[in-house]
């Protein structure tokens, strides 16, 4: 009878099993961060020739009609002034799409910088406190980032006007947002609508939203984000 012996895998062996693995991360791990700011870039592109192309000829053509309205008599006027009307309505329809896309700041000076716009708007109730350095963001985590803070800050105006409210943004390995107010409570997750569209956003590339919201309050709304970082990175920022 023969005895199988089990030889023990040499360190050398481990280490390039464990090497292998973590090189499968890394790449996996670069090729979701590619892809969701794949998706940012574009959308970036889009805001850019929709301001700079298309709002640019809609106002030419608003300009050259307004000038045939000068010659014009009877029905031919009459048709102007309805296209010239249908026109002004498209410009006040496209540049709402466009002011909704993304704020300057947010990719000029940071994501704080642009929550502190938002937050401005509302009022000095609301509070927004980062404790430590954020690192460098990708374009992903910086867009899912603002406007889930936008969201957030304009449901609370809407239900809970006046309310204190507190923003808290903190990073690891996931980029942390807490958003509490002090109204009423009793909010949910609607399909199709406002926080519940984020949901889908964030979800996209690993993000997750929660809500808390009793009645009598307080609503606590939280997103985590995660940063996509490359192994032995940290989500913390230098210190400056």
């Amino acid at each position: 009878m023969f005895r199988r012996v089990t030889r023990p895998v040499s360190r050398a062996a481990q280490k390039s099993h464990e090497q292998l693995q973590a090189e499968t991360i890394a790449e996996l791990t670069k090729s979701r961060r590619a892809v969701a700011d794949a998706y940012e870039i574009e959308r970036q592109r889009i805001e850019r020739d929709l301001h700079d192309g298309t709002q640019q000829y809609l106002v030419a053509a608003a300009m050259k009609i307004g000038e045939a309205q000068l010659e014009a008599t009877g029905q031919v006027q009459a048709l102007l002034q309805e296209a010239l009307r249908d026109l002004h309505h498209g410009l006040d329809a496209l540049r709402a799409t466009v002011h909704g896309i993304s704020p300057q700041v947010l990719y000029e000076r940071g994501l704080i910088a642009a929550i502190d716009d938002v937050a401005a708007i509302y009022g000095p109730h609301v509070e927004v406190r980062c404790p430590h350095p954020l690192p460098t963001l990708s374009p992903s985590v910086l867009a899912a980032a603002y406007f889930f803070v936008a969201e957030a800050l304009t449901n609370a105006a809407k239900y809970a006007p006046d309310a204190p409210v507190s923003v808290l943004v903190m990073a690891d390995a996931h980029l942390s947002i807490s958003i509490v107010d002090a109204g009423p409570g009793g909010a949910k997750l609607i399909d199709g609508h406002g926080l519940a569209g984020m949901c889908d956003r964030m979800s996209a590339f690993g993000g997750r939203l929660t809500l808390s919201s009793p009645l009598g309050g307080p609503t606590r709304v939280n997103a985590s984000i995660p940063l996509l970082l490359d192994r032995g990175n940290t989500g913390l920022g230098d210190v400056r």
